[in-house]
């Protein structure tokens, strides 16, 4: 994608948001017009103005892919601005109205730009797809499950925390983890989900304060080998998590681009 057409997907974000803000207004002038507001109002006030509910009746575009991004509980729709090639893998970028920036690599954060805490120069070295991980249950011979692994270097923003090399490793989850989506939490909706869990292993004398046990948790639809949602956290106190957009889709399959083929 071209910077002029970067700048049109921006606008046209930018656009989108600036409607609903408006219609945020309108409702709130309308409140402050009377005094006595009826209860069932006044919990559509606070509905309507709630973030995660104007993601959720934003008119989309069909012609762009979106995905609905939170940072520490902070939603913005980001859609799809190109598909990037790097050392043989695919890496989807995606862009907000406000000039943020999300990378999505093998269903894996990659980079961020514009948030609180980024990852940036992020460079995965052989990591195994996480539908490998689904693989690795306890089976006959095993009573425990093979932990897959693989190296991973970043740089963190602010601080400039650079060429962090850690070690992280995944396993698949039994269970559904808790602090996701509830949308995720119906069994009949979600047939196809399973999880998978990554976290940075970190040396028992290690003195490094930039390498702690981070997690990152994902949704993976077995029927389609796609990722639907993932969370990463970047300090032990910062997350970003990203969820393919509307979800789930009217036929109930995925179209979030985010493969989980290895790399």
């Amino acid at each position: 994608m071209n910077h002029h057409s970067r700048t049109m997907l921006r606008n046209y974000l930018a656009l989108l948001f600036a409607r609903l803000f408006y219609i945020v207004i309108a409702a709130q002038l309308v409140a402050c017009a009377g005094e006595k507001q009826s209860l069932i109002y006044d919990t559509f006030k606070l509905g309507i103005t709630n973030p995660h509910t104007i993601i959720d009746e934003t008119p989309l575009n069909p012609k762009y892919r979106y995905l609905k991004v939170e940072a520490n509980g902070q939603p913005a729709l980001l859609a799809l601005g190109y598909v990037d090639q790097k050392n043989k893998a695919t890496q989807d970028v995606w862009y907000s109205a406000y000039k943020e920036v999300v990378e999505i690599r093998g269903g894996r954060l990659a980079n961020t730009e514009g948030l609180e805490v980024n990852w940036t120069e992020v460079i995965l070295v052989d990591p195994p797809s996480l539908l490998e991980a689904l693989a690795t249950t306890p089976g006959a011979r095993n009573k425990y499950p093979i932990k897959l692994r693989y190296t991973r270097t970043r740089t963190v923003m602010p601080g400039y925390h650079v060429n962090i090399r850690e070690t992280v490793v995944l396993e698949p989850l039994n269970e559904i983890p808790s602090g996701i989506p509830k949308v995720f939490k119906d069994p009949e909706m979600n047939k196809d989900i399973h999880w998978v869990k990554e976290t940075v292993l970190v040396p028992t004398q290690s003195r490094d304060p930039s390498v702690s046990p981070l997690e990152a948790i994902y949704a993976i639809n077995t029927k389609t080998s796609e990722v639907v949602y993932g969370k990463q956290y970047l300090t032990p106190d910062f997350f970003v998590s990203w969820l393919s957009w509307p979800y789930p889709k009217a036929s109930n399959i995925s179209t979030s681009g985010q493969s989980v083929s290895p790399k």
